[in-house]
């Protein structure tokens, strides 16, 4: 699987009333009074706005459960020191930067700024393979099988990233998950790319 290609957008990145607040707010979320501003400068992504907000209340339960959820089936733990708390920034770094990016309206930043960069880090590091025999999570969700192709050292970042995604669609509505969804998943095929 190659590295998505991304047709091109209008970006809000280098807006003139937006570029410094999205500049500042990089690895992080807007805070509330930024996106007051973000909503004065741009009544028409509302929808946007109104995703951002739920996405950053929801955000920390579905991270913790993601990494619970992984760490019963990788032996993470006893390969890397501090791997809970890796797990838990990379992947909400993440989540943060494709919602800022989902603000901006601008997939091709996201993959260029952070995946790329995330993914020559990760390329770097050992991931073992899913452990069958590892403890099951009393609550863990169905795992999906990992598509053909995605290498073995990348199948612990798909099924990582599989799973945020899905975590978000269970709470997210429909509208703000619609918008949000195709940043998770360009996060998906870009760490996983062989």
């Amino acid at each position: 699987m190659p590295i998505p290609s991304i047709a091109p957008t209008s970006s809000l990145r280098l807006h003139p009333n937006a570029a410094e607040v999205f500049k500042t707010a990089e690895n992080r979320h807007l805070t509330e009074e930024e996106l007051a501003l973000y909503e004065r400068n741009f009544p028409a992504m509302q929808a946007r706005a109104n995703a951002a907000r739920a996405i950053a209340a929801a955000e920390q339960g579905i991270v913790e459960n993601v990494v619970n959820e992984i760490l019963v089936h990788y032996p993470f733990e006893d390969r890397h020191a501090y791997a809970r708390t890796k797990c838990v920034r990379d992947i909400s770094s993440v989540s943060a930067f494709a919602t800022l990016c989902m603000l901006m309206n601008d997939p091709a930043w996201f993959r260029d700024k952070q995946l790329l960069w995330l993914r020559t880090i990760l390329q770097a590091l050992y991931f073992p393979d899913r452990e069958t025999t590892r403890k099951r999570a009393l609550f863990a969700s169905q795992s999906q099988a990992v598509p053909e192709g995605v290498p073995v050292n990348a199948r612990a970042i798909w099924e990582t990233y599989s799973k945020l995604r899905n975590g978000f669609k269970d709470k997210l509505d429909e509208e703000s998950n619609a918008l949000f969804e195709p940043y998770i998943q360009l996060a998906i095929d870009t760490l996983t790319a062989g």
